[in-house]
């Protein structure tokens, strides 16, 4: 965890704090990360669109009012909702083990939550504590919500790692080169990270002390560094380790993480077969978006196995792109993987409409869920210091 979860980290500090102040508004989640994300996404945005519309030559084929089939905007109306209801849905199975107390429509608007943060980090990296920011305020601590987020990219890992495997056989993705063993690259590491963390928390937590003492020395205050103990563990006799606040926080919800693994997997097995089988309908669905799309511009070429087969390639490549929310590199590569189904004529409109249905839509959503919560607790901030 980063910057972006320093305020949540500091509600877990505080456990007698107000589940609605926990999170720290704003600062929680870093501003200033936030909007530079904000500005690469729409200057790589637009950018990438004013390619796509700069190569039409006269002549080229372009979709016209005449050829545009209504009832399949209706059908993309129709499944817009599938992939936040699927992903809230899992997480609020996740939390009928974990936190009970946390609502269903609190998990699908952390979906959105992290579909929003999500757009405006590389790699994904913010949607997580988006998530975990919502399902805060709805009544899960910090730790908690943390390993739900976990445990629900568990069965999207999983599903990203059959439709790779899937690609590799079927759609020659390996053909990619770089792309692909960067995509698997990344699923491997963080699958490792995530197992290591719960079976060997110590070892994190002597990596982060040290680094704790090394960078206090280093600023010359020796004073920020304290005792610290697990989370579990009785406050007494001598400490476990020794670390300054922030390190000893980052280290509370490495074990918290641990625990609560424990806990799942003794009580949430079946928990995790719904997890399992709720991950592929929000990918699938993600997948099947795009011929919805190609048929409502009146594009008859290739077929919906065709076409879902080269999305599944697409979303394993692109899955962690680098840029915010993907923004280039997913429009491009969807250029190259479908330039056999979508004429250059074509290719921005579609692109718009893939772009808007699969993502645009639900981070907007989640812009307002984010928004509305940040007003609340500034308000409930305004009134606690009065």
């Amino acid at each position: 965890m980063t910057e972006t979860a320093t305020g949540m980290l500091e509600a877990k500090a505080r456990p007698d704090a107000d589940a609605r102040t926990a999170t720290t508004g704003p600062s929680g989640l870093g501003r200033a990360k936030l909007t530079a994300g904000g500005i690469a996404f729409v200057l790589l945005t637009v950018g990438i669109f004013w390619y796509q519309f700069h190569r039409i030559q006269a002549g080229d084929a372009a979709p016209g009012w005449d050829q545009l089939r209504w009832g399949y905007l209706a059908l993309i109306l129709l499944l817009l909702p599938m992939e936040a209801l699927a992903c809230g849905l899992r997480i609020w199975i996740v939390c009928r083990v974990l936190e009970p107390g946390v609502s269903l429509w609190t998990c699908i608007k952390s979906e959105w939550a992290n579909e929003f943060v999500a757009m405006l980090t590389p790699s994904q990296s913010g949607g997580g504590p988006g998530q975990i920011y919502i399902l805060n305020r709805g009544g899960a601590s910090v730790g908690t919500a943390l390993t739900i987020t976990l445990i629900s990219f568990v069965g999207t890992m999983i599903v990203l790692f059959c439709m790779g495997l899937y690609s590799l056989v079927v759609s020659g993705i390996s053909k990619t080169g770089p792309l692909f063993v960067t995509a698997a690259g990344t699923l491997t590491v963080i699958s490792a990270l995530m197992i290591s963390a719960a079976v060997c928390p110590g070892v994190f937590r002597a990596v982060v002390a040290a680094l704790s003492r090394g960078f206090s020395r280093l600023i010359g205050a020796p004073g920020r560094i304290e005792g610290w103990w697990p989370p579990s563990a009785p406050r007494s006799g001598p400490p476990v380790d020794c670390m300054d606040r922030l390190a000893a926080k980052l280290s509370d919800l490495l074990y918290n993480y641990r625990d609560d693994i424990a806990r799942f997997t003794r009580q949430g097995k079946g928990a995790f077969v719904w997890v399992c089988v709720l991950s592929p309908v929000f990918l699938f669905s993600r997948a099947f978006m795009p011929y919805l799309c190609v048929r409502f511009l009146g594009i008859e070429a290739s077929s919906a196995r065709e076409i879902v087969e080269a999305q599944m390639a697409l979303i394993f490549l692109i899955f962690f792109a680098p840029t915010p929310g993907g923004a280039g590199l997913a429009e491009g590569a969807s250029l190259s993987i479908m330039s056999e189904v979508v004429s250059v004529g074509f290719a921005p409109y579609y692109n718009l409409l893939w772009r808007f249905s699969t993502l645009y839509v639900g981070a907007l959503a989640g812009m307002l869920c984010i928004a509305r919560a940040l007003l609340q607790d500034a308000r409930h901030l305004i009134r606690h210091r009065r």
